[in-house]
């Protein structure tokens, strides 16, 4: 049941005319990576699509639509097909982007944690993002590695850069692109490099965390595990340790490119 509103009575968006302003999309694949962009949204309205969350409000003054996605397959392709299903119809005048933004392994070992990278759909999302670099660097790639099950030691890493050639990893994007083109919308993949790729990614305790069968948070399991097992503590705390200046560093780029995309919108 669609349960979504794109300019809801009595909201801050009813003064907005959304001919005039673009709207992100922004789908985030887990609630952790969410938060940073929850708290940083004005005028914030939760809504939800199904089981998909939706926080609607604005990003630097900008019209936004934070969608938690979930991580993996098959769940986060559904929610992303869903809400890109109720958007509203492109004109010539309204070209609203749609991103993926989050985390990400790194498989290139020239990849640092906290490096940003980025992949473009299509030609037409490459104006906000381009007009971003020119404050905050990022590395330009044109392909992901998009995996069904985490990649979380070096070797994996090694041994998936050797196969594919692509530089990092994640486990949304090959869906989202092949969503993007089966509902006409220009869109890219931002990312920030959380685990380089001699870095181990603790899949077991995410696992503990998230099941991805039902794509679905289990914190209360995860704790269960924790407290049971106290050596797993210490694991999980240098995991989680650089994760609130990845998000930032995430934040800041989406967030100049967001604002851009109001500049690029003006030239054009």
């Amino acid at each position: 049941m669609v349960r979504d509103t794109f300019q809801p009575p009595n909201h801050p968006f009813d003064s907005i005319s959304l001919n005039n302003i673009p709207m992100i999309t922004l789908f985030v694949p887990s609630n952790y990576e969410a938060a940073v962009f929850r708290d940083a949204l004005a005028n914030t309205r939760k809504t939800s699509i199904g089981d998909t969350p939706i926080f609607t409000g604005t990003l630097a003054s900008v019209p936004l639509r934070l969608v938690v996605c979930g991580m993996g397959q098959p769940h986060s392709a559904r929610r992303i097909d869903s809400v890109l299903a109720t958007l509203p119809p492109l004109t010539s005048s309204r070209q609203d982007p749609v991103w993926l933004a989050g985390f990400a392994g790194g498989l290139d070992p020239s990849l640092k944690r906290y490096d940003m990278v980025y992949l473009l759909g299509d030609e037409e999302a490459a104006p906000p993002i381009q007009a971003t670099l020119a404050t905050i660097p990022a590395r330009c790639i044109d392909r992901i590695y998009t995996a069904e099950v985490v990649v979380d030691t070096e070797e994996k890493k090694v041994a998936a850069f050797h196969a594919s050639g692509a530089p990092i990893v994640d486990m949304e994007t090959a869906p989202f692109l092949q969503l993007l083109k089966k509902h006409g919308r220009s869109g890219a993949v931002i990312r920030v490099i959380s685990d380089d790729v001699s870095e181990e990614f603790p899949a077991d305790l995410i696992g503990h965390g998230y099941d991805f069968a039902k794509g679905r948070n289990t914190h209360m399991r995860l704790v269960w595990h924790l407290l049971t097992h106290w050596a797993d503590i210490a694991r999980m705390r240098r995991f989680l340790a650089p994760l609130p200046k990845a998000r930032r560093h995430l934040l800041d780029f989406v967030t100049c490119a967001a604002q851009a995309t109001l500049v690029t919108k003006h030239e054009h």
